[in-house]
């Protein structure tokens, strides 16, 4: 085992070009056009629950705050990160081989987490979230919704960042799905600015998985 698991190897290409080259190939897809930077990725993972120790990371990207959680000190085998760009999914393989980096879609969350062993029958501590809700139909986000809260423990919170000052989830789809937001910060030094929101669960019943699509 190498001495530096969480650097990147030498063939490994910088973050930031390989970033903006999914972005050119697929820029509906890619939430922003560089890396987040310090500011955002500092709110983001400081919104981790006291002693979070597992986590779900959705949307890699290059790894910004997979980083930063690993430096806060959650464990690598305790975090799983998944990316469903399949390049940016095999970068982030290089540069974290000992985290469960899963190329996959969101949608499919709970499943990736059974087949994973990533289960521990209590729910995960915390999901952190890359993912451009804003571009996504209300159907798409309400699955993944339902993905993510089914596999969270209770009280526990998805972690959201969106470009300028408004939820990116309506507030009627909140309501059907029974999760309050909070506005968590506000990154003003990243480009383009950023803020941090926090999902929780409103009610105590567990949110099922459900694919979009799928009779409820």
């Amino acid at each position: 085992m190498s001495d530096h698991p969480r650097r990147a190897s030498a063939t490994t290409p910088p973050a930031a070009w390989t970033f903006f080259r999914q972005w050119l190939r697929n820029p509906r897809a890619m939430a922003a056009l560089s890396p987040s930077g310090r500011q955002l990725t500092q709110q983001m993972v400081g919104q981790l629950p006291a002693g979070a120790r597992r986590v779900i990371e959705l949307g890699g990207g290059t790894g910004v705050f997979t980083q930063a959680m690993l430096d806060l000190g959650i464990a690598p085998q305790e975090l799983m990160v998944l990316e469903l760009n399949g390049e940016l999914a095999e970068f982030l393989q290089q540069r974290f081989p000992e985290a469960r980096v899963v190329n996959g879609d969101a949608c499919d969350l709970a499943e990736i987490v059974k087949a994973e062993g990533f289960d521990t029958g209590r729910g995960v501590d915390a999901v952190v979230s890359g993912l451009g809700f804003l571009a996504m139909q209300r159907s798409l986000q309400q699955s993944i919704l339902q993905a993510v809260f089914s596999v969270l423990g209770p009280e526990r919170p998805l972690i959201q960042f969106t470009y300028g000052p408004s939820n990116p989830l309506p507030r009627d789809l909140l309501s059907e799905l029974g999760l309050s937001v909070r506005r968590a910060g506000f990154a003003w030094c990243n480009v383009p600015p950023a803020t941090v929101y926090v999902y929780t669960r409103s009610r105590s019943t567990k949110v099922r998985a459900v694919r979009a699509g799928e009779p409820r």
